[in-house]
């Protein structure tokens, strides 16, 4: 809430995280594949949920703008930090940063904002990855259109996942980005939730049927699968994809 708040803060030190999980899975893997490290959080999530608050870093960007800009900056390093030690590690194959930063209508904050504070601390972790020869995906909530170009052409995002049809279907993302960067996923997940089986056999079909004609795609569900996906869904939309020629 204020400065003092600030340097009192018990800040994470990246160099003292623990990276023995990720040896072990490396050990483990089989030839040839490689892991996709998710980061748990993103900078903005961390940031205006976690640390300010969304209602709090509103007041502040009015009234102490430099503190807001310092918390961003000192997250931002941290998770740098962090990313950093990880890029060293040969079964590494890319970063997949989560990090919602819009709502149904909007990006939570300006684009303006976004692109002063937050994009560029993705632009350096996927500079990073692409300097290591490593991949960088995006998972992002919300109405992003304002700042996609950004994303694909200043960030350099190779590829980007979390799709809602009441926002933008994948499909009409594909046809608009695909050609530009790799598309993720983009089943809905309410019609993974409440379709019948023949339903939602001929929603994937047609995703499959429209996202896999140019560029890169994976097929998977547009947001994480919560506890109450039904089982057999999920496994519907698996054997639809292994079914597609």
């Amino acid at each position: 809430a204020n400065w003092e708040d600030f340097e009192n803060y018990p800040w994470p030190n990246p160099e003292n995280i623990d990276l023995s999980p990720y040896l072990l899975a490396q050990k483990e893997m089989p030839e040839g594949m490689k892991l996709l490290v998710a980061g748990s959080s993103g900078l903005f999530e961390v940031v205006s949920e976690n640390l300010l608050g969304i209602e709090n870093m509103s007041y502040l960007l009015f009234d102490e703008p430099d503190l807001v800009e310092a918390v961003f900056e000192r997250v931002g390093n941290i998770m740098y930090r962090f990313y950093r030690r990880l890029s060293e590690l040969e079964g590494i194959g890319g970063f997949f940063q989560g990090d919602d930063m819009g709502f149904k209508t909007s990006t939570i904050l300006s684009p303006a904002l976004l692109k002063k504070y937050v994009l560029p601390w993705h632009k350096k972790v996927c500079d990073l990855a692409h300097l290591k020869g490593k991949t960088y995906f995006l998972h992002s909530c919300g109405q992003l259109k304002p700042i996609m170009d950004d994303l694909i052409h200043w960030v350099g995002i190779d590829a980007f996942h979390s799709f809602q049809e009441e926002i933008m279907s994948v499909v009409d993302f594909k046809q608009e980005y695909g050609w530009k960067i790799g598309v993720l996923g983009g089943v809905d997940l309410d019609r993974l939730v409440r379709s019948n089986e023949t339903e939602l056999r001929n929603y994937v079909r047609s995703i499959l049927e429209n996202c896999q004609n140019i560029g890169g795609y994976a097929l998977g569900s547009g947001n994480s699968i919560a506890n109450y996906v039904p089982v057999n869904n999920y496994l519907i939309m698996l054997d639809e994809g292994l079914a597609f020629v």
